[in-house]
């Protein structure tokens, strides 16, 4: 079977890790699509597009403020995981996720991936201060994650320097007085995705097939009591 992957770069690390990029092509977005889920909807449109010569297209994201939706696939079926967003795959599955959110909403998640290629909240605090100055800055900042209050960083296999994730961890929880903990990541999601396998929390859209509300909810009511997107 030839299978094309399109990937964010927070799932990279684990798919490289993993060997599992062996026997596939795959190609890994930038993370900051997700500041503009117009323009990440373009982008996996875009090479969906060209990559209709597959067999399979595998995709690594979740719904990410909906970016999957409309997308269209016209002659290659789409196999993607039926998370929220890649903390929810990090993690092994929206129900763990939300079974966490429910015990405590003011976590604030952290992976690999994340932390290598993403916006944390404390860049995003120094690109304020650089553009409006530190008052405006803290203000912001406070509007965005004043309701958070521990950091909780996901581990998962392949991680070959785990001090320096916990230090940038660490630096973030003490600018934003956070708690700091950890917690098992569980990658066999990710791996049976990538693997080509359709399971329970996985999606599969038929060759032809728009992308819709129904199709990520799987026709259940959309319930807005939800972890914030990451992505």
């Amino acid at each position: 079977m030839k299978i094309k992957l399109i990937g964010c770069h927070s799932t990279m690390n684990e798919v490289q890790a993993q060997g599992h990029q062996q026997g596939m092509d795959c190609e890994f977005l930038d993370f900051h699509f997700h500041a503009r889920p117009d323009k990440l909807h373009a982008k996996i449109q875009e090479l969906i597009n060209e990559s209709q010569d597959y067999d399979l297209i595998i995709l690594t994201y979740g719904r990410c403020s909906n970016s999957m939706l409309g997308l269209l696939s016209p002659r290659v079926p789409l196999l993607f995981p039926a998370t929220h967003d890649c903390i929810g795959l990090m993690l092994g599955s929206t129900a763990r996720h939300m079974e966490l959110f429910k015990k405590d909403s003011r976590t604030y998640y952290f992976s690999q991936g994340w932390l290598d290629y993403g916006r944390t909240p404390l860049a995003e605090y120094y690109e304020y201060e650089a553009k409006y100055g530190e008052k405006k800055a803290l203000k912001l900042i406070q509007s965005l994650y004043g309701s958070y209050q521990r950091a909780i960083f996901i581990i998962t296999p392949g991680i070959d320097d785990l001090a320096k994730y916990q230090q940038k961890v660490q630096e973030i929880a003490d600018f934003f007085s956070w708690e700091v903990g950890e917690i098992e990541g569980d990658i066999n999601l990710l791996t049976s995705i990538v693997k080509g396998n359709k399971v329970p929390e996985s999606i599969y859209v038929e060759a032809g097939q728009v992308i819709t509300l129904e199709t990520l909810t799987g026709g259940q009511h959309e319930n807005n009591d939800h972890p914030k997107p990451t992505c």
